[in-house]
């Protein structure tokens, strides 16, 4: 059955099915808004399996009192969700999970890069970040020197927040191939670092 109203209640929401238990609550330490911080917990249950196709999710008033943030924090969020096809959000009703196939939205894996390699590029980001950095401390406009160190601290945050969901979706990965799944990433994880 699907998630319409013909399911018994204890059915039609996440927070009935346990989901209140799998997701925890925002992290005031976490470089990420709250807004993100709700998509990435509901993006981890959805694609963990702990939030089956046509399940309705919690509404948004549900969700917005669980972690005591407003309604439009919440809706960004769900949007986040919807633009990653992960949900179908529904005018005046709840959001559901998005059916799936099993091979609807994967990627074949990419080639392993070596090891090396990964430090090679590490070691690139260092040095371009110790570029900024001498750039900053150079200008001699400290108006412009402080927009420079601001747009590279806007920089860092959103590539940390990358970072931080390619750590969660692999760790998703993991779980999946001891569950038998195939490990790869799905495409809209793959989309999102352009």
């Amino acid at each position: 059955m699907s998630g319409t109203d013909s399911q018994p209640a204890g059915e039609q929401s996440g927070l009935s099915l346990g989901l209140d238990d799998l997701l925890g609550g925002l992290d005031p330490d976490d470089s990420r808004s709250p807004s993100k911080q709700i998509a990435a917990q509901l993006r981890s249950a959805i694609l963990a399996g702990h939030l089956k196709p046509d399940t309705r999710l919690p509404s948004q008033q549900q969700l917005s009192k669980r972690y005591g943030v407003a309604r439009e924090t919440v809706k960004a969020a769900l949007r986040q969700l919807a633009a990653e096809d992960l949900i179908i959000g529904r005018q005046g009703s709840r959001s559901v999970v998005r059916p799936r196939s099993s091979d609807e939205g994967r990627l074949p894996p990419l080639p392993s890069v070596s090891s090396k390699t990964f430090t090679g590029i590490l070691e690139g980001l260092s040095e371009a970040h110790g570029a900024a950095v001498s750039v900053i401390r150079s200008t001699p406009d400290l108006r412009q020197a402080f927009d420079y160190a601001t747009r590279l601290i806007a920089k860092l945050v959103e590539m940390t927040e990358a970072a931080n969901d390619l750590r969660t979706e692999t760790a998703i990965r993991v779980a999946e191939q001891g569950q038998g799944g195939n490990g790869t990433l799905p495409a809209s994880e793959n989309r999102q670092e352009g």
